[in-house]
This record gives structure tokens, C-alpha cells and sequence, in this order.
């Protein structure tokens, strides 16, 4: 080999080191980590195209099915439903390019068909908690705006009463099941969805621009009220291929006699749930089973009897996983990958299921954010000597980087600071919020994510704090400010702060500091239940103070981490 080729070979191999290491030459970029696989190329086509490229070869094996009816759709029956519930939207219900739709549904097979029948009308969706009480609903509607709301029956009322409070002038559509009685006033699921026929003409001829808004999740940022996440359909485009590449995409192709099998138990109204679990999966031909609320016995009888194969998990499941004497080896016998994410978890919790397994199979961590669209981080397949607390290395077309929360300035790999993520993914921007755009977005493109943390070559990404408010229960956002609303409505209560404490499964639990208004009496006991009566289950506040200063800055900021320092 003549010395011209040698050189030649060095430098290029010396490019792939240096990129698999994460390191670049230049001044202002030595503090950028970046993926140590290759950045994929990202398709110009639609994202529903995307979705469904590869579907030919798997549309009459099971798409979805739900764990507790038993109800399912073919691939086939998949995408003739939401061609007809696009159709419904566009020709029934009157709704025009761009307006959106709320889905209040828990996890089942109509939620598929509403959310990608959505985008194929060329709507938007924003998906709602279906275990939100009026305020929330109040709060999430009035900032949208939604003409349809699609939910089930045991929330009709509370929905209604939602919809009243913000003012929306919302058509409902329920999903109606056998011998449960439908309102007049409402509409049918099966006559929009599954009992009349797609216009397939009209549903060609609607174009979604890739800066489109297709998804609003909501999501409490750094600070203040939880907000909608716009999530566009470049966004999914991207965050399709970047999932699909080989070191980090975890499902398999459905083809023969093989069909991967995801028991669903994170929530769809969650972006990890909506875009890791259903489009990363959708996409692949893979089974997915559902269930429209989490209990243990239901899980574990999905794990015996449905032969899965791939576990998304967040900690508090892999602790249960790990902990609980009903968790049989049996459970993992098809089980290859387990993928924990949305809080970070210890490595003994980790360790602990898969000693429960008594199987080799890969444990992996991810790292993401709603305004993420999907995972910045995961653990590369076939990764050796894992620190199971760290939540992996930065995906394709994935940059990290870490800031001083104080200076601003970036600091060296391997020292703490906030991270900052930049990706084809990160969101368009806060709905109808500018201001919290603007403090979340830097010029060139990177998200600040609010967490603390650093990144050690060969091992990856550790979060160790938060700078944002936001209190993570169960892996669900809890956001400080929503409750202290409340808390401050109460008309005993002067002025109170919430910050999250440390508990053992749930991974931290709402507490309040409460400042009594002079001369009335209130118990802890009943703030804490009425608050309950306004909020979903995970926001419950676990403890009520009474005390006589809050801390504040000149502003009137809350000091929340002088809160901890002082009482937590």
C-alpha cells in the first residue's frame, strides 16, 4: 500500500475516533458532545407516508389490542379507520386545515386511529390526561382552542364542564362500547371511524407543510403553568428516522411468523408514549397491547400470556419489577430489551430486574423531553459494561452540550452543568407563548433542557439535579406553579410554595408551605383535599406546612431550593 493511501486510511480513521469519542477540534466546538453514530439522512417525504412505507408487508397482522376487552384492528383496519375519521373530520364535523382536536382517551386501539386520522385531516392534536379534573381541562382547552374533543363516556361530564369553564364552543365525540347508552347531543366514535367510508380523493389532495404543528402535548418547560409543546411534522419525520437507526432502534421488522410484542402501559396523552412507543413501533409492524389504566396483576398477566418482547418502562415500574414477589422469570422468556426513561433511575434498580429475569437481556436508559419530540439520549444496542444510572449517549443527529446556570458559559465534557440539546426535533416552540419560547430556545438551535448534570466519555449521560420547577411523580409533570394557583384560591390562604421531596417508589411527591390569612382557620388535612378535588391523582399534594416567610427574590421569584434547604 503506497504512503499516500496510509494517510489517506489514518485520516479517516482518525475522523471516525474523533466523532465516536464525541470531541471536535475547533475552540467554540470542544465542548460539543456528539453522537457516536452517523447522522441519518432525513427522507423528503411526508410523515404519514413515513409512517406507513413499509406496511405492505404487515397490514393483516395485529396492530393493536386492548388488554382488558380484547378488542383489536389489523394494520389493514388501522389505516382504513383513520382514513374514515379523517374523512368524518373534514366532511362531517366541518373542520378546516390546521384546527385541532383533543384526545382525552386512555391507551387503546381508538386512540391510534384519532391521533394519525387527525394529521391525515391535516388537523392538529393536543392530547389531554384522562384522569384531568375541570381545571385542567379549563386550562389546556382555553389555551388551544380544540373544535372536536374526543374522549370516553366515564369523562363526559367533567369534560363538559372543562369545555364550559374555558369558554370552548367543542363538538364531543364519545367512544361508545355495547350497551352503554350515547347522549344525543354527542357524537359516535364507530359512525365517524368505523361504519362509513373514506374519501381517500379528498384526503390526497391535503398537503402538511413540514413546519406544520402536528402534536401539542403539554409540558411545564422550566417554569410556570404546564404548556403546549408544539411538535411539528418535520419534528416526527425526524424523529422516525432517527429512531429507525440500527444501533439504537430496539424492534424488529414484523415478517413470518415473528411480530414483536409492546405491552403499552406509558401513556399515549405522554410524548414517550405517542412518538417512542406508538410511532417507533407502528412503524415496524410490531403488536402493540394496551391498557387504559396501569395495574400491577393486569401487567403482569400481559407479560405471562402475550409473549413480549419489548418493555418501556419508568422507574417506578422497574422498581415494582424488581421488588414485587409476584414478578416470575416467565414473565421475561421472549423479552430482549427493556427501556427505562422520563426520570432517572438507580443502577441497583436496574440490576434488580434483571436478576428477577435470569436471562440475558439488554437494559437500556434514554434520556428525552417532550420539547424533545423523542429521545436525545439511549443506550446503543449491544453496549458492554453499562452504568445502568446513566441514560446513554446522544442519538443520530443528536449534539449535547453543558452550561454554566450562572455564567452562561459552556463548560468543559466531563464538568457539571445544565444540558442543552440541539436535534431536527426539538419542538417549534410553546403554543401561543413567545416569551417562554424565547427563554427556552437559544439562537442556534439548542433546547435548555432545566436538568444538571455532566457526560463521561464511554459511559454517557448523567442527570443528577433540576434547574426547572417541575416536580416528576411517577414520571408524570407536576408543575409548582399550577398547584400553588390553587392552593392560593383557597380564601384561608395567603400565599404557599410547593417543591418536590424525595420518596422512595414514587420518585418525589408534592409538599406545600402554606401562609394562613390572619385570623382564619384551615388543617393541613383540608387543603390537601382541596386541591385533590381540582387536580389528577398524581398531583395530590403528600404534605401541607404551615409557615410564616416564604422565600422570595426581589421579584417575587420563589426561592424553591432555599424551600428545600430550610424545611425539606
Amino acid at each position: 500500500m503506497n504512503s499516500a493511501r496510509k494517510l489517506f486510511l489514518r485520516s479517516i480513521n482518525q475522523q471516525k475516533w474523533q466523532r465516536k469519542f464525541a470531541c471536535s477540534a475547533t475552540v467554540r466546538n470542544e465542548f460539543l458532545i456528539r453522537s457516536p453514530i452517523s447522522d441519518v439522512v432525513i427522507p423528503e417525504m411526508r410523515f404519514m407516508d413515513r409512517l406507513w412505507r413499509d406496511s405492505s408487508g404487515f397490514l393483516d397482522y395485529t396492530a393493536v389490542e386492548c388488554a382488558e376487552t380484547k378488542k383489536s384492528y389489523t394494520y389493514r383496519e388501522v389505516q382504513r379507520n383513520m382514513a374514515s375519521f379523517a374523512t368524518s373530520l373534514r366532511k362531517k364535523l366541518g373542520l378546516k386545515q390546521g384546527d385541532v382536536v383533543a384526545a382525552m382517551l386512555p391507551n387503546s386501539p381508538e386512540f391510534i386511529v384519532v391521533a394519525f386520522g387527525t394529521l391525515q385531516a391535516g388537523c392538529v392534536l393536543t392530547t389531554i390526561n384522562p384522569i384531568y379534573k375541570e381545571f385542567e381541562i379549563a386550562h389546556q382547552t382555553g389555551t388551544t382552542e380544540p373544535k372536536v374533543m374526543i374522549t370516553i363516556p366515564e369523562c363526559l361530564e367533567v369534560v363538559r364542564k372543562g369545555l364550559k369553564a374555558a369558554k370552548c364552543n367543542t363538538k364531543i365525540v364519545l367512544i361508545d362500547k355495547p350497551g352503554v347508552n350515547i347522549p344525543s347531543d354527542v357524537v359516535k366514535y364507530s359512525d365517524i371511524a368505523e361504519n362509513c367510508e373514506p374519501d381517500y380523493g379528498l384526503l390526497d389532495k391535503i398537503e402538511n407543510k413540514k413546519d406544520d404543528v402536528a402534536f401539542i402535548p403539554f409540558s411545564s418547560g422550566t417554569t410556570g403553568l404546564p404548556k403546549g409543546v408544539e411538535i411539528t411534522h418535520a419534528n416526527l419525520l425526524a424523529a422516525s428516522e432517527i429512531m429507525a437507526a440500527k444501533e439504537t432502534c430496539f424492534a424488529k421488522f414484523t415478517n413470518g411468523d415473528f411480530q414483536d410484542v409492546v405491552p403499552c402501559i406509558l401513556p399515549f396523552f405522554h410524548i414517550y408514549g405517542l412518538v417512542v412507543t406508538l410511532i417507533g413501533h407502528l412503524a415496524k409492524g410490531c403488536k402493540l397491547v394496551t391498557m387504559n389504566k396501569f395495574s400491577a396483576g393486569l401487567y403482569f398477566d400481559v407479560l405471562k400470556n402475550n409473549k413480549a418482547s419489548l418493555l418501556y418502562i419508568v422507574p417506578p415500574i422497574a422498581i415494582l419489577l424488581g421488588k414485587h414477589p409476584d414478578v416470575k422469570p416467565e414473565f421475561f422468556t421472549h423479552v430482549r430489551h427493556i427501556v427505562c426513561g422520563a426520570a432517572p433511575l438507580a443502577a441497583s434498580d436496574a440490576e434488580a430486574v434483571l436478576e428477577k429475569s435470569q436471562k440475558q437481556i439488554e437494559f437500556n436508559q434514554g434520556f428525552g423531553a417532550t420539547e424533545t419530540t423523542s429521545l436525545g439520549t439511549a443506550t446503543l444496542i449491544g453496549s458492554k459494561d453499562l452504568d445502568y444510572s446513566a441514560s446513554g449517549v446522544p442519538m443520530a443527529n443528536n449534539v449535547l452540550k453543558f452550561v454554566d446556570p450562572v455564567t452562561g458559559k459552556d463548560v468543559p465534557i466531563g464538568e457539571s452543568g445544565e444540558l442543552y440539546i440541539k436535534s431536527p426535533t426539538i419542538m417549534k416552540g410553546y403554543h401561543k407563548n413567545e416569551k417562554a419560547t424565547k427563554e427556552s430556545l437559544t439562537e442556534d438551535g439548542f433546547f435548555k433542557t432545566g436538568d444538571l448534570g455532566y457526560y463521561t466519555p464511554g459511559k454517557g449521560l448523567y442527570i443528577t439535579d433540576r434547574i426547572k420547577e417541575l416536580i416528576k411523580v411517577k414520571g408524570m409533570q407536576v408543575a409548582p406553579a399550577e398547584l400553588e394557583s390553587i392552593l392560593r384560591s383557597h380564601p384561608a390562604v395567603q400565599d404557599a410554595a410547593v417543591i418536590g421531596v424525595p420518596h422512595e417508589f414514587y420518585g418525589e411527591t408534592p409538599k406545600a408551605f402554606v401562609i394562613k390569612k390572619n385570623g382564619l382557620k384551615i388543617s393541613p388535612e383540608e387543603l390537601q383535599d382541596f386541591v385533590a378535588a381540582k387536580v389528577a391523582t398524581f398531583k395530590k399534594i403528600d404534605e401541607v406546612i404551615f409557615v410564616d416567610d416564604i422565600p422570595k427574590t426581589s421579584s417575587g421569584k420563589i426561592l424553591r431550593k432555599d424551600l428545600k434547604k430550610m424545611y425539606a
